[in-house]
């Protein structure tokens, strides 16, 4: 590479990891005062459900459909509280989507979370309560396409928050590989977004067990 050619790419580096990091500070500070919202969206989604079909899996058996049904309710629950902060996730999306570095896989990466947050804003949640009445109506063979779908969407979202088929999600990859790129002041920049961001995950987490609880309860199971 020529000397101009690495000093463009480098200047190119240095632009869209601070493009980056500005955008990461942004969606972590707006996420964090978005989180009462979300908190109190997926309690209200769980109550939402309670009280449409309250003790409706008393008598359904244990197999592998009611897990499937667990899973379905569990992910209602959490997409319930990404509703709050589609417009932060979208707005991080564009910031970072167009984004490219020296680095092709560091931009592929990024390009990918972007992809990730719009499916995710996109998603559409499922009638709950619908299906367990589809599923008691067919005598428990089978749950109703609008459960399998939804899960085969969920799925399908997942698989791209994993780089490749590995267990390593494609943030933590991205960041990773972003650190060879940054400043030391945006080092601490982005140390301080995984504090704020461990933050309001755990405040979403307890939300999500609590509201799955108490959801168990109120179908008439003791767990989901």
């Amino acid at each position: 590479m020529s000397v101009p050619a690495l000093a463009a790419g480098r200047t190119g580096d240095a632009a869209a990891t601070r493009a980056y990091v500005r955008a990461s500070e942004a969606y972590a500070r707006e996420a964090g005062t978005e989180v009462g919202a979300s908190v109190a969206a997926i309690a209200a989604r769980g109550n939402e459900i309670a009280q449409g079909c309250p003790l409706a899996l008393t008598y359904a058996p244990r197999d592998s459909a009611f897990a499937e049904l667990g899973e379905e309710m569990g992910t209602t629950l959490f997409f319930a509280g990404v509703a709050p902060m589609s417009a932060t996730r979208l707005i991080f999306a564009r910031a970072i989507g167009g984004l490219s570095w020296s680095d092709r896989r560091l931009t592929k990466l990024v390009r990918q979370l972007a992809a990730v947050e719009v499916a995710t804003v996109a998603l559409a949640l499922p009638d709950v309560c619908t299906d367990i009445a589809g599923w008691k109506a067919s005598a428990y063979a089978a749950l109703p396409q609008s459960a399998t779908v939804f899960l085969a969407r969920r799925a399908a979202l997942t698989s791209r928050e994993y780089v490749g088929s590995s267990e390593e999600w494609v943030e933590v990859v991205a960041r990773h590989l972003l650190g060879k790129f940054e400043m030391p002041a945006e080092r601490q920049a982005m140390k301080q977004v995984e504090r704020r961001e461990q933050r309001t995950d755990r405040m979403l987490g307890a939300a999500q067990e609590a509201a799955r609880a108490s959801l168990a309860a109120a179908l008439g199971v003791s767990t989901l």
